[in-house]
């Protein structure tokens, strides 16, 4: 097994099957000293883990590009005081199957061409309070965990599959939309709560819900606008009420659910 360490200015185009076993690693800093590393992979490439680290006072940055029949599959993913971006071009996947951590005012942002994109989450992806994730342009599925602790924690998810679970201790859950995450939300104490108390999930096509219905048996909550069209249907693990209110004032406005009331919740039908 060997170790590919990129730094500023560097660039590696990785063919089908090249990195197999193989570790990567980004030591890019800012673009004052170079560009930024960018891995290219143009074949299925199964890596033992990529790890982009910097430092409080020097970030580190990396970029990993996929062409069309590109597939990485990772079987861990270390961000620490860094910014790692994935670019996907159609017929490209990535998978990420072991412990991930995105730490120390990290941010992975992955995309997809156009739009469209294909990324699975297998292991656990852990997003501390000071790091964010962006996959809100891409459709995840797979069978993982999204773990996310601290109040500022900030993960953002567009089409996510039923079989992936987002543990909510603290931060914030970012949903485009909120007929399109069809996975569970829980918190590391179900027995006591369904979502941290200084935990959120924001719901960003819900603006015009009037009112919020919620099933304390299956943890189903549903939100609805005035036509009584549902905008909202998300399904939450453990214990409690779940309350539902808009923001105001800011520059994007969604809907917030939280696990308590708020002035100016919507109001909620209770059922079991």
């Amino acid at each position: 097994m060997s170790k590919h360490t990129l730094h500023n200015g560097q660039s590696a185009t990785i063919t089908a099957h090249q990195w197999d076993g193989d570790s990567l690693a980004f030591a890019g800093t800012s673009s004052a000293s170079g560009p930024v590393p960018i891995a290219t992979f143009t074949g299925p490439n199964t890596l033992s883990g990529i790890t982009d680290i910097g430092a409080a006072t020097a970030t580190g940055y990396g970029i990993i590009d996929l062409m069309p029949g590109g597939a990485l599959t990772t079987g861990a993913l270390n961000i620490n005081h860094a910014i790692l971006s994935i670019n996907e071009r159609p017929g490209s996947s990535v998978s990420f199957n072991g412990i991930s951590r995105v730490i120390n005012g990290s941010t992975l942002t992955a995309t997809g061409y156009a739009g469209v994109g294909t990324y699975t989450v297998n292991g656990t992806m852990n997003i501390d309070g000071t790091s964010t994730v962006n996959m809100d342009y891409v459709a995840v599925a797979g069978t993982g965990t999204f773990h996310l602790t601290g109040e500022d924690a900030l993960l953002r998810v567009g089409t996510v599959g039923a079989a992936e679970t987002v543990v909510l201790d603290g931060g914030m859950l970012s949903l485009t939309n909120g007929m399109n995450f069809l996975g569970t939300i829980t918190d590391s104490a179900p027995a006591s709560s369904r979502i941290g108390p200084t935990a959120s999930v924001d719901v960003y096509n819900a603006l015009d819900a009037v009112r919020e219905t919620f099933d304390q048996t299956t943890g189903v909550l549903g939100l609805f606008n005035t036509q009584g069209t549902e905008v909202a249907n998300l399904k939450f693990a453990g214990t409690g009420a779940l309350y539902a209110a808009p923001t105001a004032g800011l520059a994007t406005n969604y809907i917030a659910i939280t696990s308590h009331a708020s002035a100016g919740a919507l109001p909620v039908t209770f059922t079991s």
